[in-house]
């Protein structure tokens, strides 16, 4: 991982000095002179904090007699504005000498830096720690090892993704293979991981030995897989017999796992991507064509569920992510050593970069670039009473001329001119109540939520990755409290202007929740969520005939406005109701009509970044095609779009894509106490998969 250069952090101590000054006092150093404290990134041992949803965590040893309470919080601020714009806040409890590990996930800005504070329950500053933030230019493999032998090995090796969104580091020369460990708990000797899947965001790929995937429970495995199904990459090294029959191995393969000789696809030739002309910043692995004898002799291979042969082993798909089911074992030797082992795995986690493209939003992250404007109008009520601004220039207008010409114009005729003046107010105070009443019936008198998600999924997947946008609108000032949809979600306010992001988190047994959101009388406040969405039994893309893919829906709702990109083709669906099977064989091209010609014309020729190839949306040519059948569903693409930013594949080649909308949106009918009005949720479902 590279930190910030050291200039702007000499810039941090000046821009940071009076925002120290503010501090809370520290209490007499005798008054915890009992608690222990370490804090130290989550992922990674660096001094460093990734940019992104990360995770800090912090151990308290209190060797004391009594037992201590209080809180943590953690700080984010971006350099060139106002200093801690948002805060995470999260409660701990250490009885008399033991130790507790308390997580606290934050959401750490560019160019910035994290304050960690831990405060004892009178709010006395016990003691408090600062991590700069850098942006990974290279790419990240997560080695779940207490002490990591790959980091030597592989550490700062040269790695070329074909998904060129960095624009190579700093020098320009080819980025680097960064690997990073995490923290592991002293009383239990188990890694400490990810509680969310959005907190993975800075890996690209994880690699783990099954004694420890098997040990893995509760939100710890539901974030991990979590982090797969929205698109990561895990490596599995099958260290135990009995661990290929474990029922969480058998989820992530899709089926029952079988140990079987090693496959055809392992043992092929694989030629590493070679750095681009600007030059290598890091290491060189020596070619090797096929594995040492010491190591052939231990390779092995898997079959069963989705596991098909591949280059590292064995591998399957699950959800818009990868498992793979190594065939040797990197952290061991004689794999550790072999040129040929450690080309596989580098050619794996520049695979796992690569996928980055095909997703639309990565859990967790917010790309540069990008425009949430279209978003907010989605969300706020107001645009839908811009009649208002009419009919109160009418009444204004009317009164002007009723009060004056014509009311004057009476008077004089019937020769009592002063008249006139009498009338004036009562028609001022008519005028005005017109005003105020037009006003009031197009803003209304009570609070409103809207929603828009878009949930992305894999082929016949119960379950997908979901980006929420919600909406809050008030009549009157107010402090709202937002908790996520689900206990796994991460939440942060989204910002329009610079300086006016203001959070405050509060993570708890009860999950998490922002307090304090500012609700101003008439003005829409936006929240971002990342989390997960269920969609029933899902919807499948199954091959149909060798020219042909079937779309089976099984979400419980009917799909509207359903577009398949199969087979280079494009196809437009107006409905296909719960239960239904549709297949693109009986589907008419888009390019057959007018408007499907004129939207394909508009997504234009594919964007190169790298070696990958873009396919935009242009979504601001979808109304013709979309409107008819679901009125405003065109536009909310184009706002979904424009937060995603440029650097996405909306249709990947090689697999079936699927964009629709679901009918009935999630269900709830509020949101923080304020009635839900608008609740439209988008779908996009990548790759086969599904029963047929």
């Amino acid at each position: 991982m590279r930190l910030a250069p050291a200039a702007l952090a000499l810039a941090s101590l000046a821009l940071t000095a009076p925002a120290a000054a503010e501090a809370p006092e520290a209490a007499p150093s005798d008054a915890h002179a009992d608690l222990a404290v370490d804090a130290s990134p989550l992922l990674g041992s660096g001094a460093g904090i990734a940019v992104g949803w990360n995770e800090v965590v912090v151990s308290l040893h209190n060797t004391g007699g009594r037992p201590m309470r209080g809180h943590l919080e953690a700080r984010t601020s971006a350099y060139g504005r106002e200093p801690r714009d948002a805060s995470v806040t999260a409660p701990f409890s250490a009885g008399a000498g033991a130790v507790v590990i308390v997580r606290v996930p934050a959401d750490v800005a560019l160019y910035g830096e994290l304050l960690v504070e831990v405060f004892d329950d009178a709010g006395h500053l016990v003691t408090g720690r600062t991590f700069p933030s850098f942006n990974p230019a290279g790419v990240t493999l997560l080695d779940v090892s207490e002490t990591s032998r790959l980091r030597g090995a592989l550490g700062e090796v040269a790695v070329s993704p074909l998904f060129a969104v960095h624009g190579g580091s700093a020098r320009g020369a080819a980025p680097t293979l960064s690997v990073g460990s995490p923290r592991f708990d002293p009383v239990t000797g188990d890694p400490v991981l990810p509680d969310r899947a959005a907190l993975y965001t800075s890996a690209d790929a994880v690699l783990l030995r099954s004694d420890v995937l098997t040990r893995l429970v509760g939100a710890e495995l539901d974030a991990l897989a979590g982090y797969v199904l929205a698109g990561g990459t895990l490596a599995v090294v099958v260290v135990r017999p009995e661990d290929v029959r474990h029922p969480t191995l058998a989820a992530f393969a899709g089926g029952a796992v079988l140990s079987q000789a090693v496959s055809a696809a392992t043992l092929a030739e694989l030629t590493l991507p070679v750095p681009g002309a600007a030059g290598i910043a890091g290491k060189v692995l020596p070619p090797a064509r096929e594995p040492s004898d010491e190591l052939r002799g231990l390779l092995a291979g898997y079959a069963g569920g989705n596991l098909h042969g591949s280059a590292y082993g064995s591998s399957a798909g699950y959800g818009l992510g990868e498992v793979h089911l190594l065939a040797f074992d990197p952290t061991r030797r004689p794999a550790l050593e072999d040129p040929w082992a450690l080309a596989r795995v580098v050619d794996l986690t520049r695979r796992a970069f690569d996928r980055r493209s095909t997703q639309v939003f990565r859990p967790g992250a917010d790309p540069a670039n990008i425009s949430y404007n279209r978003v907010r109008r989605q969300l706020d009520p107001n645009e839908g009473s811009r009649w208002a601004i009419g009919a109160a220039a009418v009444v204004l207008l009317l009164y002007a001329v009723i009060a004056g010409p014509v009311s004057f114009s009476l008077a004089g005729r019937a020769g009592r001119p002063l008249r006139a003046l009498r009338w004036l107010p009562i028609f001022a105070a008519a005028a005005f109540a017109l005003v105020v009443g037009i006003g009031v019936a197009a803003k209304g008198v009570r609070g409103r939520a809207r929603h828009l998600t878009l949930v992305e999924a894999g082929a016949g997947m119960p379950r997908g990755t979901a980006r929420r946008f919600r909406g809050f609108y008030a009549s009157r000032a107010s402090a709202l409290t937002v908790r996520t949809t689900e206990p796994d979600g991460v939440l942060s306010t989204v910002a329009f202007e610079p300086g006016d992001r203001r959070s405050h988190l509060v993570v708890d047994r009860d999950g998490a929740r922002l307090v304090d959101v500012p609700a101003l009388p008439w003005q829409t406040t936006v929240v971002r969520e990342d989390g997960f969405a269920s969609l029933g039994d899902g919807i499948a893309l199954v091959a149909d005939g060798e020219a042909g893919v079937a779309v089976i829906n099984r979400t419980g709702r009917d799909l509207r406005a359903a577009v398949v990109r199969a087979l280079g083709e494009l196809y437009y669906f107006p409905r296909i109701a719960d239960g239904d099977r549709k297949s693109t064989l009986t589907a008419e091209r888009m390019s057959l009509g007018a408007a499907g010609r004129a939207w394909e014309g508009a997504t234009g020729s594919p964007l190169r970044m790298g070696g990958v190839e873009l396919h935009h949306l242009a979504a601001h040519a979808l109304g013709p095609v979309l409107e008819a059948d679901a009125p405003g569903l065109a536009e909310a693409w184009w706002a979904v779009s424009d937060a995603a930013g440029d650097a996405c594949d909306w249709f990947p080649d090689g697999v079936p894509v699927l964009l629709g909308q679901l009918d009935g949106g999630e269900g709830p009918r509020s949101d923080a106490g304020l009635r839900l009005e608008k609740d439209r949720v988008l779908v996009r479902v990548v790759g086969y998969g599904g029963r047929p």
